[in-house]
C-alpha cells in the first residue's frame, strides 16, 4: 500500500472506536421506543397509509400522529369457581359367542356418555380417559353438549368395541368422562 493511502486510513483502533460509537447511538436511538412511559409514538402518512415508528411525538407534513401503549386495558375478570364433573360411558356386554374352550368374544355396540355441569355452570373444555379394566376403547366423538348454544357437559361417543374373556360374560366396560365446568 502507498504511504498516500495509508495516512488516510484509521488505525485499527480508530475504526473500533468509531464502530463502538455508531453501535451505542443507534442502541440509544432505539431504546427510546417505546419511551419511558411505555408510549410507543408513529406517523401515519395520510397518502398511502405508510405507517412509521418515531422516537419522538412529531410527525412530517402530510402525516398524523398515533400513540399506542404495550398494555391495554384490563379485561373483565374470569371464572373463579373452576369444577371438573365426572361422567362415563357405560359399554354393556350381550352374551359373547363362543369361540375355543375358554375363549368367548365379546362385542358392546357403540354407546354414549355426558359429563354434566351443575345448574349455573357453563362448560369450558372436556375429555375422556381409558378405561381400568384394559379394554381397548375407540372413541368417535368428544364435544361440548350441547354443540349449539351454552355448552353444560361434555359428551363422548364410542365404536363398537370387541374384547376376549374366558366365560360366556364379559362386565360392562365404563370410559371415565370429564368436563371442566365455571360458573361465569
Amino acid at each position: 500500500m502507498s504511504p498516500r493511502i495509508s495516512r488516510l486510513l484509521p488505525s485499527p483502533a480508530v475504526a473500533l472506536g468509531l464502530a463502538a460509537f455508531v453501535m451505542s447511538a443507534t442502541g440509544l436511538a432505539v431504546a427510546a421506543i417505546p419511551d419511558s412511559k411505555g408510549v410507543i409514538h408513529s406517523c401515519y402518512a395520510k397518502s398511502d397509509g405508510a405507517l412509521r415508528v418515531v422516537s419522538g411525538k412529531k410527525c412530517q407534513a402530510g402525516e398524523k400522529k398515533l400513540s399506542w401503549n404495550k398494555q391495554g386495558a384490563p379485561g373483565k375478570a374470569g371464572a373463579t369457581n373452576v369444577k371438573i364433573r365426572r361422567g362415563s360411558v357405560v359399554m354393556h356386554y350381550p352374551p359373547c359367542a363362543y369361540i375355543a374352550t375358554n375363549v368367548y368374544d365379546c362385542n358392546a355396540p357403540g354407546n354414549d356418555g355426558t359429563a354434566p355441569c351443575n345448574g349455573g355452570e357453563r362448560a369450558t373444555g372436556g375429555g375422556y380417559a381409558q378405561p381400568s379394566d384394559g379394554v381397548s376403547v375407540t372413541i368417535s366423538e368428544s364435544k361440548p353438549s350441547p354443540t349449539s348454544g351454552t355448552p353444560t357437559g361434555w359428551t363422548v361417543a364410542t365404536f363398537s368395541t370387541s374384547t376376549s374373556s374366558t366365560s360366556s360374560t364379559h362386565a360392562d366396560t365404563v370410559v371415565p368422562i370429564y368436563a371442566v365446568c365455571a360458573a361465569p
